[in-house]
């Protein structure tokens, strides 16, 4: 029997329970920035490659693929995860369940990506290795992440307190990102001082970072009880395609859920090229790519206060659409400058990584509680 009233979490709660998301976002970046390093370093690195690095059929490449893969398995997977969580009746919680079982194979998928059976050259042994566990991690991402945001809304019992759990989730994400960003290369170069070569410094890392987020998912895990701090949206037992076909019926969920998508695309296209921004068209150390997620995300805590008090004021629609706005000029900024990074030009190419912590601060804190409020109306509309 589903309770008529929840007891609301408290601030402890609330903030064990976001630290969940600095676990994650650490292993999703682990695998986003440094993994098509780890497979195609930049030449300048005489390390060899252990992927293909050639364009087959005069479109894909192997490590586009595996990138693609894995999108596609997490795209399918997260409605599949999101109908079995909602019709779940366990006694642990229909949401607890789920980050019980997916807590585990979400940090051995990151170590096993770090690991491919040929570490000796480019093989297309690796490829299907890389292709393989990239699904099996997104499959792990979508079984934990997908269950804890959909407690957003229900230990969120007002519009106000989604907003604020939001930004608090928003908050970790960023200090998981400032971990991998700032102390993954730091870790990694001290192992290679040590006498430990480039690959296996970073697979010791990996080691150390994912035995680090794993404690923290179950952390997060436990911070709470869904039977008395959660309120469930109460919905119809259906079956999962049934669910799916009522779920895309919803127009503003398909808008949204499409444009979602093209812009965690562009976000993850300047994660995805950290390291060569640094490499290649900076010209700096590899560890010049410090300066620049530190630029980024810096700039997200920054305009973290805006874009939380603007949000309650305005409405998260107008604000989603600046941070677009915002990240479509910095992005297109970044490209031009690429052709001329020096004298002024290298200190404007920085202030547009600085730019970029505002569409990142909108996608953190604004569209989970976006996507709880489309969920919120398709029940009461149903």
């Amino acid at each position: 029997m589903v309770q008529k009233t929840a007891v609301s979490l408290p601030v402890s709660g609330q903030m064990l329970y976001a630290s969940g998301s600095a676990a994650f976002t650490m292993l999703e970046r682990l695998i986003l920035l440094y993994m098509p390093f780890y497979y195609l370093p930049p030449r300048e690195y005489n390390l060899p490659n252990l992927i293909p690095d050639r364009t087959y059929l005069g479109l894909v490449t192997v490590l586009g693929m595996t990138l693609l893969v894995g999108r596609l398995f997490d795209g399918f997977s997260d409605p599949v995860i999101a109908s079995l969580s909602d019709n779940n009746r366990s006694k642990l919680g229909r949401r607890k369940l789920f980050l019980i079982i997916g807590g585990l194979p979400l940090a051995l998928a990151t170590l096993l990506v770090f690991h491919p059976p040929d570490l000796e050259g480019a093989s297309l042994l690796n490829g299907l290795w890389l292709g393989l566990f990239m699904a099996f991690f997104y499959l792990a991402f979508t079984s934990y992440v997908n269950p804890y945001l959909a407690l957003l809304t229900e230990l969120g019992h007002s519009n106000s307190l989604r907003i604020n759990l939001s930004t608090m989730i928003a908050f970790f994400g960023l200090v998981g990102m400032v971990l991998v960003a700032v102390l993954f290369p730091l870790l990694a170069a001290s192992l290679q001082e040590a006498g430990f070569g480039l690959r296996t410094a970073y697979r010791y890392s990996v080691w150390i970072f994912a035995a680090f987020a794993f404690i923290i998912l179950y952390a997060a895990t436990l911070s709470f009880k869904e039977r008395v701090h959660c309120m469930p949206a109460i919905a119809p037992q259906l079956g999962t395609w049934i669910s799916l076909r009522h779920t895309f019926k919803i127009k503003p969920f398909r808008i949204f859920l499409g444009g979602e998508m093209f812009l965690q695309f562009a976000m993850n296209m300047v994660t995805l090229s950290l390291i060569y921004y640094a490499v290649v068209l900076f010209q700096r150390e590899e560890r010049f790519m410090i300066v620049l997620a530190g630029l980024t995300i810096g700039g997200a805590l920054i305009f973290f206060p805006l874009v939380n008090l603007v949000a309650k004021k305005v409405g998260k629609k107008k604000v989603i659409t600046s941070g677009v706005l915002s990240l479509s000029f910095s992005g297109l900024a970044i490209f031009l400058l690429s052709f001329n990074m020096t004298g002024i030009f290298f200190y404007i190419s920085l202030a547009m990584f600085f730019l970029a912590g505002f569409p990142l601060a909108v996608l953190t804190i604004l569209v989970n509680p976006t996507i709880a409020d489309l969920a919120r109306a398709g029940f009461t509309s149903k």
